[in-house]
């Protein structure tokens, strides 16, 4: 005969443990509930301490101002305050924005960021107004039209330096080494942003001047290989020129690291909400992996520039030459609102293949180079613009790159 088995001295505490737990639980739930409640309480609390505010300031400010507007401003500062890129966009700010990744805008051709006091100067833009004016990776635009920009968003000084082709607007620059700042009166332009250049120099070496990634940079890219014979052995080097290139879209920094890598991580981004790799494809691959590539780079090479730069870097597939770059590692999403405006937020920040967040501290060259004397650009003509544009050989950081890709193939170069 079978042992029984008796379950009462288990059974209690079975009982008890589990009627213990569901106290435990529902507690918990209740703590949550009233949690939640009270976080829902304290948000009306600071609605209606804004709708407090909005209304005194409107009944008491020394000047007229609508309740409109002091909203508008209120959602302005509560989004920038988060960080220099994050920003409200009027439905005209978003339509300006659209249109400017198409390539075509009315302005005078630089991309800015806000930093601390002042507009921030990351790069003009080849053959525009402030190009030719003697513009400057790291100018500091202190005054738009007279206006202090301490107070200004990104956004507004955009809009403030955009209008018609043909008007007049000065900026007041502070520059490294000026003693004062100084005013630059510019005239308007439609700014036509062709974003690939490329010239065949020194018989078999490609240069390729990449100013922006918009819309189709990619396959400008490919164009210009295609055009000068890359794709039938007939160039042994190319020097891929990032300098002043401020960013642009994601998409096509993509296409573009997915033609220089075969395979591997492009780039990666990490947020609160979600994380991402973004790998290279062989079959979108369109580098002749016998070629040598030297990327220049400078302080003016932002966002997508350094997506780029650091997974050419981080592969091994070419050598980084120039100057630390920007530093601006930080992912925006177009967030559309029911105004038909949006909300561009910082919503990850993106890591290099190696794993590196470079957010103000930019990608270091693998060979660091500074022309040794100042090239006075401000001092140039159009006309001697032009010709420097079109003829990089007078460039000495075209010279040095040239001096690395010819005598060397790409794996004893990068040894050296």
């Amino acid at each position: 005969m079978k042992d029984s088995f008796n379950l009462k001295p288990f059974l209690v505490p079975l009982l008890l443990s589990l009627a213990l737990g569901t106290i435990f639980i529902r507690h918990q739930a209740k703590a949550k509930n009233e949690k939640n409640t009270q976080n829902q309480s304290d948000i009306y609390q600071k609605i209606n301490l804004l709708t407090e505010v909005i209304k005194k300031v409107s009944d008491n400010y020394v000047e007229e101002v609508s309740d409109e507007e002091l909203m508008m401003r209120a959602i302005k500062w509560m989004v920038h305050s988060l960080d220099p890129f994050s920003a409200y966009m009027s439905p005209q700010e978003l339509k300006d924005m659209e249109v400017e990744t198409k390539g075509q805008f009315g302005g005078l051709g630089i991309e800015i960021t806000k930093k601390d006091y002042y507009i921030l100067v990351i790069s003009p833009i080849e053959d525009t107004p402030a190009w030719r004016a003697g513009i400057l990776p790291g100018d500091r635009i202190i005054k738009i039209n007279g206006e202090l920009t301490r107070d200004m968003t990104l956004p507004e000084a955009v809009q403030k330096l955009r209008g018609p082709k043909g008007t007049r607007v000065v900026i007041t620059i502070e520059r490294e080494g000026w003693e004062e700042p100084k005013d630059f009166e510019l005239i308007r332009d439609i700014i036509k942003v062709k974003s690939v250049r490329s010239k065949v120099i020194d018989g078999d070496v490609l240069y390729v001047r990449l100013s922006s990634f918009q819309e189709n940079s990619s396959e400008e890219l490919k164009n210009a290989f295609s055009k000068s014979g890359l794709y039938e052995g007939k160039i042994k080097g190319v020097i891929f020129d990032l300098r002043n290139n401020p960013g642009g879209l994601l998409s096509e920094a993509l296409k573009i690291g997915d033609i220089f890598l075969s395979d591997g991580v492009i780039v990666s981004t990490k947020g609160r909400r979600s994380s991402q790799s973004y790998k290279a494809h062989k079959d979108s691959f369109d580098f002749p992996s016998g070629v040598s590539l030297i990327v220049l780079v400078n302080q003016g090479s932002a966002s997508a520039s350094e997506i780029v730069a650091g997974a050419i870097k981080d592969t091994k597939r070419g050598i980084i030459v120039g100057t630390r770059t920007f530093g601006k590692a930080s992912v925006q999403t177009i967030i559309p609102l029911s105004d038909g405006g949006a909300l561009r937020l910082t919503t990850a920040h993106y890591y290099t293949p190696s794993g590196t967040n470079i957010e103000e501290k930019g990608i270091e060259p693998d060979i660091a180079f500074k022309p040794t004397r100042v090239q006075p650009i401000s001092e140039l003509s159009p006309q001697e613009l032009i010709q420097r544009r079109d003829n990089p050989e007078l460039d000495e950081a075209v010279q040095f790159a040239l001096k690395l890709i010819k005598p060397l193939p790409l794996q004893k170069a990068k040894e050296n």
